[in-house]
């Protein structure tokens, strides 16, 4: 009888032996989604900051796929569908991000941005209020409400303006709805019909000219946008979009014009000022451009954009002080931007700075280590100050970076093939 208690006690430890351990394995197994899932996102963050948006929307649907749960990943995928205009794709994305993380404020002020983007101004401004009130120290959430208070007014008073004296026509509603909900196609054939037929529906003018940028059509977008401004030349917004779309073809001396004539209506509106500033940098004209970006920032002094393009155009025309004080002021603003950083070590490194160009290196590498080209610069500026081991050191740590870079680079082209059938493999799981 001893002898088979001392078995079935023997039977039992085993079992619990064998429970216990696959509570262990799968403990791991979830650690270590969440962990890959991590890596994916920061590298679609990566990609993001590239401008790869294509590749940032891959890595991001494979850390969801790890972790749907992932806030911070939808989060980030929505800004990436915003980036390539795809604006119903990224208001599920938000909506998602805030569903599982009902205080995450970027989520809600990004999300108000896109509403913004599809013309839901009242919608824009509710979730922009709702990021403000989670942070109240949120300054872009804080710009981007004002943006959406002003471009709401401006659309308030142009559809009273339409209603009252130009009439809209019975199909408007039907076009307009197709356009909001991305069906482009549709909505480009509702409002050329509508303007056949009612050419005095200058609504139908500018969202036939929003649809054909959304398309990627901006040729046609350009003459639809000049013809409804020779029909309504107060038309704010209009002459805003038109200007932005010479930008995107490159016309910058058209653009010039148009955000100039804006500017003269609105005298504060920023993102006609920094656009102008933009396109007198391209243009070739530095002093003319810094004029302009000194003029947004005494509109808005802490909108960190302008100091960032600000210091850029003072770097091309070497005046280095005016460069730093407009970079470390944007630092002021957004000390976690490694890109500035590493800019504003260059400027020191121009003035001969080399204490203060290793310190601006450093910083730009504590938030992203593997930049090569500040480990680069680093040890040139080590070389320089005759600190030859440090020196030595980062040029071996940019070494291993490229190795490694080419031999991701080298198995990703290996691996094309199968990438389909790994996806469904390794990020089957839900």
């Amino acid at each position: 009888m001893k002898k088979i208690l001392i078995f079935i006690c023997l039977i039992l430890f085993c079992f619990g032996c064998s429970y216990s351990n696959k509570n262990d394995i799968g403990n791991q197994n979830k650690t270590r989604k969440y962990q890959l899932a991590t890596d994916y996102n920061n590298l679609g963050a990566k990609y993001v900051g590239k401008d790869m948006i294509e590749e940032a929307i891959v890595q991001f649907k494979r850390a969801i796929s790890l972790n749907p749960d992932f806030a911070e990943a939808h989060n980030n995928l929505g800004v990436s569908y915003c980036n390539i205009n795809e604006y119903d794709e990224a208001i599920k994305e938000f909506k998602l991000a805030i569903k599982l993380n009902p205080d995450y404020s970027k989520a809600h002020d990004n999300l108000g941005f896109t509403y913004r983007k599809k013309g839901l101004f009242e919608d824009a401004i509710t979730e922009h209020q709702r990021a403000l009130k989670i942070n109240p120290q949120d300054m872009e959430a804080k710009k981007n409400l004002e943006i959406a208070i002003n471009e709401a007014s401006i659309d308030a008073k142009e559809k009273e303006f339409q209603i009252e004296n130009k009439g809209i026509s019975p199909g408007y509603i039907i076009g307009y709805n197709q356009y909001t909900r991305g069906l482009l196609e549709d909505a480009l054939s509702s409002f050329k019909n509508i303007i056949k037929e009612y050419p005095t529906d200058l609504m139908a003018y500018y969202y036939l000219s929003c649809a054909y940028r959304m398309k990627g059509m901006t040729p046609d977008a350009i003459n639809v946008y000049k013809d409804l401004l020779t029909k309504d030349t107060s038309n704010t917004i209009a002459r805003l979009d038109l200007a932005d779309a010479y930008m995107e073809n490159g016309l910058y001396n058209e653009a010039i014009l148009e955000y100039e004539n804006v500017v003269q209506i609105t005298p504060n509106n920023i993102h006609a000022l920094c656009k102008l500033g933009e396109a007198y940098a391209e243009k070739g004209f530095p002093g003319k451009a810094a004029h302009i970006y000194n003029k947004a920032i005494a509109s808005n002094p802490d909108f960190s954009k302008a100091y960032k393009e600000l210091g850029s155009v003072y770097m091309q025309a070497g005046l280095y002080d005016n460069a730093i004080s407009a970079w470390n002021k944007f630092l002021e603003l957004n000390p976690g931007s490694s890109k500035i950083h590493f800019n504003l070590g260059q400027a020191y490194a121009c003035k001969n700075m080399l204490t203060e160009a290793a310190a601006a290196f450093k910083k730009a590498l504590d938030i992203d280590p593997e930049n090569i080209q500040a480990h680069y610069n680093l040890a040139y500026t080590y070389d320089k100050s005759g600190l030859l081991d440090n020196a030595f050191l980062e040029y071996k740590t940019a070494a291993k970076l490229i190795s490694a870079a080419k031999n991701k680079k080298n198995s990703e082209s290996t691996d094309t093939q199968n990438e389909a059938e790994e996806l469904i493999v390794t990020f089957g799981e839900k």
